[in-house]
């Protein structure tokens, strides 16, 4: 039958892993260790990602390193999509094409606001949703959202926990490692 449809995280997939990049921005601008922040902040963004609200994490994580609240927010909102950002509206012209990306609410408004979004059928992010990934729930959910058995979808995702649940679940995987290693990937599934 094959593949119908893809679905992509949004960093580290179709923008930069913002997470280390907004670590070393700001461990520049306020001589902090940025590995350490970088931990710190991936931690409390995963107890936070799934809720509609993001201000209680901005202010744990404004208070925890002395750092204003909009230093954070401009840090990790700086980089545009990746190349592969330009390949799923390419694979959009064939396929049906979705982002299922855990998020926090400024984030979510971010790319909401700043990225044409338009060429994918459905967005789904976590802080809109109130389940996240590596939750088999939010799986389930999105096939049921987007009407599709999970032999029928490809899950691209940076993460492999998250790729693991999928591949559990009956999905087609790719572990995005590279952009040369995702279109070698692409070509081994036949996806043109």
């Amino acid at each position: 039958m094959g593949i119908k449809a893809i679905v992509f995280d949004w960093g580290g997939v179709l923008a930069p892993c913002d997470n280390k990049i907004g670590a070393i921005r700001l461990g520049k601008n306020f001589e902090l260790d940025s590995k350490k922040f970088e931990k710190y902040y991936g931690d409390q963004e995963n107890n936070f990602c799934h809720l509609s609200n993001h201000d209680e994490f901005l202010l744990t994580i404004s208070n925890k390193f002395d750092i204003p609240v909009d230093s954070i927010i401009c840090a990790f909102n700086a980089d545009p999509p990746d190349e592969e950002f330009e390949i799923a509206r390419e694979l959009s012209k064939n396929y049906k094409t979705y982002i299922l990306s855990n998020q926090l609410k400024f984030r979510t408004d971010y790319i909401k606001k700043n990225f044409d979004l338009s060429f994918f059928q459905d967005v789904f992010f976590s802080n809109e949703i109130g389940l996240k990934k590596p939750s088999r729930e939010i799986f389930e959910f999105l096939l049921k959202k987007i009407n599709q058995k999970p032999q029928d979808c490809l899950f691209v995702d940076d993460c492999r926990e998250n790729v693991n649940m999928a591949k559990r679940i009956g999905f087609n995987v790719i572990l995005f490692k590279s952009l040369k290693q995702f279109n070698r990937e692409l070509v081994n599934l036949k996806i043109a």
